[in-house]
């Protein structure tokens, strides 16, 4: 511990596979992960979605989940402690998903989902109507 209060141990690496579309709108649990986290990756289905919640300079979009443990690697990499991945629908009814966690896992990352966790924008549109 530094002087100032603050740990200076390295830290397990956390990687939140997080659920992004239906569900409750009213769920802010999506939003603060996003907000928290220190590099967000994304596929194409919920990239704008994301947006709204996280600087585009830490949204990395991936093609597919393929490259996604790949991805997560080089966050880790250069330092990242949070991950978010954001992926359609509810990643705990996802084979691939779950995997993909198992494998981080098994890497000695935290890796954790957040199924039925809804990520919806705000509005759709900022007009009224």
């Amino acid at each position: 511990m530094t002087g100032d209060g603050r740990d200076t141990a390295a830290r397990t690496p956390t990687v939140t596979v997080l659920g992004a579309g239906g569900g409750d709108p009213d769920a802010a649990e999506g939003a603060d992960l996003l907000a928290a986290a220190d590099a967000v990756l994304t596929t194409p289905d919920v990239e704008s979605t994301v947006l709204f919640y996280a600087e585009a300079w830490r949204v990395e979009r991936l093609p597919d989940l393929a490259g996604a443990a790949a991805a997560v690697a080089d966050m880790i990499g250069l330092g990242a402690t949070h991950v978010v991945l954001a992926v359609h629908g509810d990643p705990a009814s996802n084979p691939g998903c779950r995997a993909l966690l198992d494998g981080l896992r098994v890497a000695g990352i935290e890796a954790v989902a957040r199924p039925g966790v809804s990520v919806v924008p705000p509005r759709l549109s900022p007009m009224p109507w």
